[in-house]
């Protein structure tokens, strides 16, 4: 009969999680993840394999915490385009509660993808999530008659989610909370030109 566990799995995952999301995967080492967790090396290696292998674990579980969170972020608002628009420009309530090196997704997937194909299709798969999420809620938003109908939803939904990761990036990048604010009510301002029908067409 295997001996339980010893040990609260879900905070060795977020002290391991912390180590990779501070450093990065490469920069991160077995003793670096023994002393985060306090596990001795063979002990993490028989909780979650591989260095690779709880790196990716940590990935699953941070991108469906993500995209639950996101959709809820999105939908909270009974306007469609409000609640889009508060999603993208991270004026959702606290969504943005990021350290400051950003998303480990998108941090991963920036220093990795290239060369791990485990972490480039999890990636991608945070990204069509996101696709399908916005292009759902601009198509609801059109039927309402918030914005253009004559835009395509999921060409509109590209070019916000790029808009997003544009916004997290200036986050993440240090111009001080003056400038980021400024920046987007500039997003906010050209959003509701570029999208936004008043007139309801």
């Amino acid at each position: 009969m295997a001996r339980p566990r010893e040990f609260d799995e879900h905070e060795a995952l977020t002290a391991a999680r912390d180590a990779f999301w501070r450093d990065g995967f490469a920069a991160t080492s077995v003793q670096d993840l023994t002393e985060a967790t306090g596990l001795g090396t063979q002990s993490l290696y028989g909780a979650f394999g591989s260095k690779h292998d709880l790196f990716l674990r940590i990935l699953d579980e941070y991108g469906a915490r993500q995209a639950t969170g996101l959709e809820s972020a999105v939908t909270a608002d009974p306007s469609p385009w409000h609640g889009l628009k508060a999603a993208v420009t991270f004026e959702d309530g606290g969504r943005l509660d990021l350290p400051e090196q950003g998303c480990l997704m998108a941090n991963s997937a920036a220093a990795l993808s290239t060369q791990d194909d485990e972490v480039r299709a999890r990636a991608c798969a945070a990204y069509t999530r996101t696709l399908a999420l916005f292009t759902q809620q601009i198509t609801e938003a059109q039927e309402r008659g918030e914005i253009d109908r004559d835009l395509d939803p999921e060409q509109t939904a590209r070019a916000l989610i790029a808009v997003m990761q544009g916004i997290e990036f200036l986050h993440k990048s240090g111009i001080g909370d003056d400038e980021f604010g400024r920046t987007k009510d500039a997003v906010l301002h050209m959003l509701e030109r570029a999208v936004a029908r008043p007139d309801g067409r």
